[in-house]
């Protein structure tokens, strides 16, 4: 292609602002959201981990079967961990890891800091780079107790001001000093073990962790923060999965077998350990929400290419006596493809250029909002990924509209076009084509809708139930205690309450973590045996009147029932009828010499429709969480709460200071982002479609204004034009229709599995509702482009066909 078609097509484009405005504007911001999307994917689902031999590295799940042969936990006990660590020989290197936060006592601000908890062998597995210093090495092995330090790079800036001669310093953490020896350096690209939310601040070394010495030797309880990765033996390479899975086991479970065989409530139960690749196990989570941005992306895109196709067939009409004269003149028809070529490279190019700043745009966008929800989010940039997928999505839209463009030119016909003046005999789209692109918009908007608004409806119905408690004007804080007795600690907390409840700011204390925090615990029934795997949590007397969750049956917790730490709880009415299905739970006795005193309504988890088994039992005085109701109106801040702090202990340090309202809605963050998203989605495929309709049959009304006219002029009425239109257009419609319900069901019976959830009758009445509202926008297209014909006079039509 020269530069004189270029300069050509650049003079013809420039005389139409608003032809080349709509396509550039459209293209490039689907183009760029498609782009977007698809680097996205790529760095989530293609893209090698940015660590060595990262096809080696394997996440190790620890699984906790019961005697009905159900996984009870996905978390591993700290022995079991260790025993794994010690005694496999599998993996040539394995790396533990427990993630926790601290305060770091020894600055003057006391900042809170995320702290990952690992054995030395982390920054060699994942290729650790170093702005400063060193990182772990086998100093730092277990049980060696060597009391260093890594920070990150962000860290070392905002905590330590970027100081050079931080090697120099050191750092207190509950009561630890460690001597600080390594920067992380700022590219370093942190694994994110954890989930996409978790960035780690400091890093320790693992006998450091906050796992108390007793829970070491718990073989029954699993905690959610013991991370476990290896890098498999090159011998061992050809191994499947279920060998690596069963010699695993083995090593654990044979052990674990011997530690419990002496309790009763663990008889028939075993231990599974699963392996994932790192990959997989780094972006399972995001998966889900990938595809379905790249179905919506590409249903928009396709949509935009239909309405952009409308915009081409009616610029190539425009220009039929342009194309007859070069064809008079002897231009050839591979010439005549040239020509549209050029002017179609062109308009491609630009919407390109624009979708580069969309996809910018979206980049910072997606890392701002969803950085907590979608893992390697942080490597999203402009790549060769990108720019190649720019580049052939450039030569196949320019290729696929000027392939369109030179299909409706008959260049046999362009001289008689010539000869005619343009009238009459111009270039003209088959009713095929139109009904195809009726069909194939019918087809994908149907689709798309209908999946967004299944996706709006359960997403929405998450942001809106009811929760069962309160959490307007109540924060959670959680304390970070000094190394003491624990009734100095008690005597502390107490006067700390006291301290609170005299400010007058504060309504009510209580002794309790935040209500959606939970911890799995096993009771065995005295009389039946009977063995429960529940969730439970420590809480006070002043707990449900707080929250205002309700009793309905038995008694509170009284102050002495907390004082003395007496053997009772309260259940849930879930666990409580599963207790007793046929009467009261009340009096119903545990094996540990617990007795049930009280069934509470059960809550709802922020963004969890499954209601669960729960118990309540008194917290200690020790306890070192609170929740702090104010008075209404009134605002207790972090300050304050530092102040009152030290008013009672100048040892004591704040490690969290959050309102049950932000707790809520970061848990709801991802259902909320899914209701938007969809909703959005909805209504752009609804007014995409809705212009492309619309842009389709104004263009078959304005083909057969003659026929309207000459039906009119003798007795048609507008209903009668409408009624024609309509049912033209019908088969159309129908098939567009019919295509749609195949790819849902399609989609259903591909994906079953993971659809069940949103599948049921309730979605008949959406379905029907989403035909309806697509049949109203083809009626809607159909009728706007008669109003013309029907309220001007019949002489307007006739005029315009001569």
């Amino acid at each position: 292609m020269n530069s004189y078609l270029i300069k050509q097509a650049y003079l013809s484009l420039k005389q139409k602002p608003i032809f080349v405005l709509s396509v550039v504007s459209t293209m490039g911001v689907t183009l760029g959201a498609l782009l977007c999307v698809l680097t996205l994917a790529y760095v989530m689902l293609i893209k090698p981990l940015p660590y060595p031999d990262q096809e080696r590295l394997y996440n190790v799940e620890h699984q906790l079967i019961s005697n009905e042969n159900a996984i009870d936990g996905r978390a591993f006990t700290y022995p079991n961990l260790m025993h794994l660590y010690n005694q496999q020989s599998l993996f040539e290197q394995s790396v533990l890891m427990y993630v926790d936060g601290g305060v770091i006592t020894s600055l003057p601000s006391e900042p809170m800091v995320a702290i990952s908890f690992i054995t030395p062998q982390w920054f060699s597995l994942f290729s650790a780079k170093m702005e400063l210093g060193k990182g772990f090495a086998e100093s730092e092995k277990v049980n060696s107790y060597n009391p260093v330090a890594v920070l990150t790079y962000e860290t070392w800036q905002n905590k330590f001001n970027g100081d050079i001669n931080v090697l120099e310093k050191s750092l207190t953490l509950s009561g630890n000093n460690y001597r600080i020896i390594g920067v992380l350096a700022e590219n370093n690209i942190e694994a994110p073990l954890a989930g996409a939310g978790f960035k780690t601040e400091l890093y320790l070394p693992w006998d450091y962790n906050s796992v108390s010495e007793r829970e070491r030797k718990r073989w029954g309880n699993d905690d959610s923060g013991l991370i476990y990765v290896g890098k498999l033996n090159k011998q061992y390479a050809e191994y499947s999965k279920p060998q690596i899975d069963q010699i695993l086991t083995k090593v654990v479970n044979e052990n674990w077998q011997s530690k419990v065989s002496g309790h009763d409530f663990f008889k028939n139960w075993s231990i599974v350990l699963e392996t994932q690749t790192l990959k997989s196990f780094i972006v399972s989570d995001g998966e889900r929400s990938v595809y379905l941005l790249l179905i919506g992306s590409l249903g928009l895109l396709f949509i935009a290419c239909a309405n952009i196709a409308n915009l081409f067939v009616s610029r190539t009409v425009e220009r039929q006596q342009q194309l007859a004269i070069s064809a008079a003149v002897g231009a050839s028809k591979t010439q005549l493809f040239r020509n549209i070529l050029a002017e179609t490279g062109l308009l491609m190019f630009a919407a390109i250029i624009l979708a580069q700043v969309v996809i910018f745009v979206g980049f910072s966008v997606l890392q701002y909002y969803l950085g907590d929800f979608l893992p390697r989010i942080d490597e999203l940039e402009l790549n060769a990924f990108s720019f190649s997928a720019s580049i052939l999505l450039l030569v196949l839209l320019t290729l696929t509209f000027s392939h369109l463009c030179l299909k409706m030119i008959n260049y046999h016909a362009l001289n008689a076009t010539l000869q005619s003046g343009g009238k009459g005999s111009g270039i003209q789209v088959s009713k095929r084509v139109r009904n195809f692109l009726i069909s194939s918009q019918i087809a994908t908007a149907t689709a798309l809708v209908f999946i967004n608004v299944v996706l709006y409806k359960d997403a929405n119905e998450l942001v809106n139930q009811p929760l069962g408690y309160q959490t307007n004007n109540i924060t959670s804080v959680v304390l970070a205690l000094p190394n003491v007795e624990s009734e100095i600690k008690a005597q502390k907390l107490t006067a700390l309450k006291a301290e609170l409840l005299a400010h007058p700011k504060i309504k009510k204390v209580s002794q309790a973590m935040r209500p959606t925090g939970f911890g799995t615990l096993a009771l065995t029934a005295m009389e039946t045996d009977n063995r429960y795997t529940v969730l439970g949590k420590d809480i006070d007397d002043q707990y449900f009147s707080m929250l205002k969750q309700a009793i309905i049956e038995g008694d509170n917790f009284s102050a002495a029932d907390i004082k003395d730490d007496r053997k009772v709880m309260i259940v849930n009415d879930v666990f409580a009828q599963r207790l007793a299905p046929n009467g009261s739970a009340i009096g119903f006795k545990f094996k540990n010499g617990v007795e049930v005193i009280g069934v509470v309504k059960s809550i709802n988890m922020p963004g969890i429709q499954r209601v669960e088994s729960r118990f309540y039992y008194p917290a200690s005085l020790a306890r070192n969480m609170l929740l702090i109701e104010q008075h209404q109106g009134q605002i207790f801040n972090r300050d304050e709460m530092i102040s009152a702090m030290k008013s009672v202990d100048k040892k004591l340090s704040l490690f969290t200071f959050t309102s049950l309202n932000e707790y809520k809605d970061r848990r709801l963050f991802s259902s909320v982002t899914t209701a938007v998203t969809t909703l959005v989605l909805a209504i752009l495929t609804l007014l995409l479609s809705g212009l492309g309709l619309y842009g389709i049959l104004n263009y078959s009304s304005q083909m057969r204004r003659f026929e309207i006219g000459t039906r009119m002029a003798i007795g048609a009425k507008g209903k009668d034009i409408v009624s024609l239109v309509f049912k033209d257009n019908a088969g159309a419609l129908g098939i567009g229709l019919a295509v749609s319900f195949v790819v849902l069901l399609v989609l259903y019976l591909g994906f079953s599995d993971s659809l069940n959830t949103y599948i049921s009758l309730e979605l008949l009445p959406l379905f029907i509702l989403t035909v309806g509202a697509i049949s109203l926008l083809s009626s809607l297209a159909c009728y706007v482009p008669l109003r013309p014909f029907i309220k001007n006079p019949v002489i307007h039509a006739l005029k315009g066909s001569e």
